[in-house]
């Protein structure tokens, strides 16, 4: 299926002579891109090439004049679509080839990324490869016939050339290519594999699977480079978390103290760089995704759950501190990106010399300061030093006879000195957009911070957040548009931006129980599903209406979890939340259509897995929803008396059943302490109201409104205690199933 054809094989073969195309540099009048709110394109708009961006206009051009397209994908911090843009794009010598031959697209990947996977996935048919920036030849009607990805000037004039002339003289060859990798892009984008079982010896299964490519000795996944692969990592904490899996939670911890005490860690000023480059994680391409940070907090988030280590805590803060500070605007949304790149120089913002070092904070501190993040003359990058911990902080501490608290003090105050001392320094480039769906996911970690870390402060971060998406980010019809940037919003948003946003208001509703919240992300699930769903194959689109050659999907998950994946999270929390049955069956129906390709390839679709085990089992949070979401559960740990305590507020018209039914058929409410080391007594139950309920002519014993049942825990309980509860609840007229579920107090 992958075979190249005749003419993308004589292009290949033209394209190891040596011909040069000469000319030079060029800043002429603007273009075409100056005026589309987009960074990325902005860079662009004083290239000489005739650039057009994405839509009819160069649609109809191609096809008026019967001339090929080059695409090129980017985004605005990117460090390799700068060094094309520097060498080729502000070339005269290219710019003539390219506006001779070709009409000139391009394309910013984070505005489309339905763009971007589609075309994408044509360079990895193509090149069996891929990256941005992404060079591709479409024919008129958009089908890519040849693709690259970065080009260096010469050999890309040398392309060009070639291109060109084969379509004057083979252009019904290369038409036919175009055709045979657009129909195979069709067929993968659509692909259906048969549903299957995910029970939980699936999904121990998979994570095994996951296990075995993980790296024992440095943390993450495979080899060099490494990326968070958050998706995975949030995948084998529910895993952790509700099948007490130990390797599990081993390798998460295991890979966020490799990226804690390494470079792709900005340890001055928070947050962290996109991946490393090395096994250490010590060397990062340093561009600062918005999607990363937002994963981030949610993965040590979790992590912290399960184990109290503070610094993932701290992590947390920072990171969110960094966004705060960083990458937020005045108005509340918040910012895509920083750029890898300043003064010309990949990294230059990040790193240190001993000098500098000793300027900032004097030679005794300077000196120290080195020796905690490993500033050498030699330097590990260029001659200069990306700041990491080369020893562990706690030995390190030890050896310099500090305690863990004098520790932590000294290098929060070297931080702060070093960050002011940092700022005054020509910043990289940052990317002033706001993308609908990394705000999304944003807001839901800011919300689950709350909850977790116990600050509410930060609900004030996300509400920000959420007015300026509902005040800037929707058209005249109601309908939410995905990007913003300059003072106005474009283009139709997507299905992964309703289903984070959907997402977010979710965890909206956790930390402030406010109904409104509930009701938005319902509505937002309901439009979401009017203007995506397969409702043949039961999952979604990734456009509504698309205007490239297919309209795609996206079931994989990359650098961030899919739409897709998302769309499931949803579904089985608005289940637990709502009494409306709509939100199983969809996610059922949403299960059986990824389910085949979970069991296939588990590590490219983990946030599936664990989807489909909050499916099944619930989720394993602090709090929990029973009752169609009329009861809610808060477990938590009292250090002063030595109690793990689960609050219950159940709505009026619903009750549970006492620990002492007087029915015997009826269930007991009954809470056990399941961590070992844990059991410390007997369970503390409130008092029981008798009640005549409508279906009953006996007296029952029932718990109503809010209530609290304690267990003692030992000492040496640890930071959290696992809890099972088990209760039934009744309305005035029915008594549901029973139910049994665990949750985390800490």
């Amino acid at each position: 299926m992958r075979k190249i054809t005749v003419a993308i094989s004589m292009i290949l073969a033209l394209f190891v002579s040596n011909i040069q195309a000469t000319g030079k540099e060029s800043q002429g009048m603007s273009n075409r891109l100056a005026g589309v709110a987009s960074p990325y394109l902005r860079q662009h708009a004083n290239n000489p090439v005739d650039w057009y961006p994405w839509g009819e206009e160069a649609f109809v051009k191609a096809r008026k004049e019967n001339q090929p397209i080059f695409l090129s994908v980017g985004y605005s911090t990117c460090h390799w679509c700068h060094v094309m843009k520097r060498e080729s794009f502000e070339n005269e010598g290219i710019a003539k080839i390219l506006n001779k031959y070709f009409v000139s697209i391009k394309v910013d990947r984070e505005r489309r990324p339905d763009v971007d996977e589609t075309y994408m996935l044509a360079t990895q048919i193509i090149t069996r490869s891929g990256g941005w920036p992404n060079s591709v030849f479409l024919t008129p009607d958009l089908k890519p016939f040849f693709a690259g990805t970065y080009f260096p000037r010469e050999a890309f004039g040398q392309l060009l050339t070639q291109i060109g002339d084969q379509w004057k003289t083979n252009e019904k060859e290369l038409i036919a290519d175009g055709e045979k990798v657009s129909n195979l892009i069709k067929k993968i984008l659509n692909r259906r594999v048969a549903a299957r079982s995910l029970t939980p010896e699936v999904l121990a299964k998979a994570g095994r699977e996951i296990l075995a490519s993980a790296d024992t000795f440095n943390g993450g996944f495979d080899t060099a480079p490494k990326f968070p692969n958050e998706p995975v990592l949030m995948f084998l904490l529910q895993l952790a978390a509700g099948h007490n899996d130990a390797q599990a939670l081993e390798a998460v911890t295991r890979t966020l103290d490799f990226m804690l005490d390494g470079g792709i860690h900005d340890h001055i000023g928070g947050g962290f760089h996109r991946y490393a480059v090395d096994n250490l994680w010590r060397i990062p391409h340093f561009e600062k995704m918005l999607y990363n940070q937002a994963q981030m907090v949610r993965v040590l988030l979790q992590a912290y759950r399960l184990t109290g280590f503070d610094r993932y805590a701290r992590a947390a803060e920072r990171t969110i501190a960094y966004v705060e500070r960083k990458m937020t605007s005045k108005n509340g949304g918040f910012y895509s990106a920083w750029d890898a790149d300043s003064e010309g120089q990949e990294g230059g913002f990040y790193v240190w010399t001993p000098e500098q070092m000793n300027k900032v904070l004097g030679k005794v501190d300077g000196a120290l300061a080195a020796r905690i993040f490993g500033v050498t003359r030699d330097g590990n990058f260029e001659g200069k030093t990306i700041l990491h911990f080369p020893e562990n902080p706690q030995e390190l501490a030890a050896t310099l006879k500090m305690s863990d608290e004098q520790f932590t003090k000294t290098v929060t105050d070297f931080r702060a000195r070093l960050d002011g001392a940092r700022e005054k320094r020509i910043a990289p480039h940052l990317d002033e957009k706001t993308v609908l769906s990394w705000n999304g996911m944003m807001i839901a970690a800011i919300a689950e911070a709350s909850i977790i870390l116990d600050k509410p402060r930060y609900l004030e971060l996300a509400t920000r957040a959420l007015s300026f998406i509902e005040n800037n980010m929707k058209a005249a019809d109601g309908s939410y548009l995905r990007s913003y940037f300059g003072g106005r919003a474009e283009l139709t948003a997507q299905q992964e931006d309703y289903a984070y946003l959907a997402l977010a208001y979710v965890h909206m509703f956790d930390a402030t129980q406010k109904s409104q919240y509930l009701q938005k992300a319902q509505k937002l699930t309901a439009e979401m599903v009017k203007k995506f769903v397969d409702s043949n194959a039961g999952d979604f689109y990734m456009v509504a209406q698309s205007n490239t050659f297919t309209r795609g999907k996206t079931r994989s998950d990359g650098a961030v979890a899919s739409g897709n994946s998302i769309a499931l999270e949803v579904f089985a929390m608005l289940t637990r939340r709502s009494e409306d049955l709509e939100y199983r069956n969809r996610g059922d129906a949403l299960l059986a259509a990824l389910s085949g390709l979970a069991v296939e390839a588990p590590r490219s679709v983990a946030y599936v897995l664990r989807g489909a085990d909050m499916m099944r089992r619930g989720e394993t949070g602090p709090i929990q929803y029973f009752a169609n979401g009329n009861i809610r559960a808060r477990a938590r740990i009292d250090k002063a008396s030595a109690k793990a305590i689960v609050s219950l507020k159940i709505v009026p018209g619903w009750h549970i059943n006492s620990h002492q039914p007087l029915n015997e058929d009826f269930i007991p409410t009954k809470l056990l302490a399941i961590s070992p080391n844990s059991q410390g007594g007997a369970v503390q139950y409130p008092v029981a109201v008798n009640r005549k309920l409508k279906f009953n002519d006996d007296d029952m014993a029932l718990y109503e409104g809010n209530v609290e049942i304690s267990v003692p825990i030992s000492n040496n309980a640890g930071h959290s205690v696992k809890l099972k509860l088990t209760l039934q609840a009744c309305s005035d007229k029915i008594c549901l199933a029973p139910v049994e579920a665990q949750l985390l107090a800490r």
